[in-house]
């Protein structure tokens, strides 16, 4: 999947490239505008390396030499792990759906608990002294797990669930229920992912901030977002809805780079 590379001259004119967004979670527009605030393409961390520990579907482990990595590891700048692009680990004091459980392993013979290496879906199993965080994806949808204790990596275990009272206990129980959908039926059920209802003002409020980035002029922007034949005829028009729908998109964006950003991930 291509990448969108955040300092691109021209890229920002093609519409599919944003579009590709538009099934992606919140967690996902949060890194699309945490790492345009960053100003360049954020380099992966320098002593990480990673593994394949099954091929169809694929099963990485990435293993990081230190507690703590920041507030998020981007999965979306690691070109070299197909299928993964755009998808992002997060803390879970910082993404309130990352799902808190203790992996205790399960009794021989009884059949049941979670097996890791059974799942039908790509997984990352990112591994640091702290513990590990497990992301399930499907396309554009994604669980994630982080494990206080034990291992997902040893064979069949249970998994005990830390779902605390608070304001984020919704977030996490969502997640709880994709996690348990996901092994009675096997797949992502699309009642529990319903698409983001904001995710095309983003995707054009993203748009115009790389043209403006890039150079372009608001009237540039318009022409690609409506199309210049409508922008030939109406820029100049008696009404000015063209340059106003412009100008806040910008400011959309200048306020999810600004920080907004850290709302989506609540």
């Amino acid at each position: 999947m291509t990448i969108i590379r955040a300092d691109a001259a021209s890229a920002w004119r093609d519409r599919a490239r944003y579009d590709r967004l538009l099934g992606y979670d919140r967690a996902t527009w949060a890194w699309e505008w945490l790492r345009r605030s960053l100003g360049r393409e954020p380099v992966m961390l320098r002593r990480t390396s990673w593994t394949m520990r099954r091929a169809m579907p694929p099963l990485y482990v990435l293993s990081v030499k230190r507690r703590r990595f920041g507030p998020l590891l981007p999965l979306a700048v690691l070109d070299d792990v197909a299928g993964f692009a755009g998808h992002v680990f997060w803390c879970g004091d910082q993404h309130a759906p990352v799902l808190a459980v203790d992996a205790v392993p399960a009794p021989h013979g009884t059949g049941d608990g979670f097996h890791l290496h059974a799942l039908r879906h790509p997984a990352v199993v990112l591994r640091h002294r702290g513990g590990e965080h497990l992301l399930i994806a499907e396309g554009p949808r994604c669980i994630r797990i982080a494990v206080r204790s034990g291992t997902l990596l040893a064979g069949p275990v249970r998994l005990v669930y830390h779902v605390p009272d608070g304001i984020d206990v919704e977030a996490k129980l969502l997640t709880l229920r994709r996690l348990t959908a996901l092994c009675r039926l096997g797949r992502f059920p699309a009642t529990l992912f319903p698409p983001e209802r904001r995710a095309r003002r983003w995707a054009l409020a993203l748009q115009a901030w790389d043209g403006r980035q890039a150079g372009a002029s608001h009237r540039d922007i318009a022409a690609v977002i409506h199309g210049e034949r409508l922008v030939r005829r109406d820029w100049l028009g008696a009404s000015d809805y063209l340059r106003t729908h412009v100008k806040r998109l910008l400011r959309t964006a200048d306020m999810l780079v600004g920080g907004g950003w850290k709302h989506l991930l609540r």
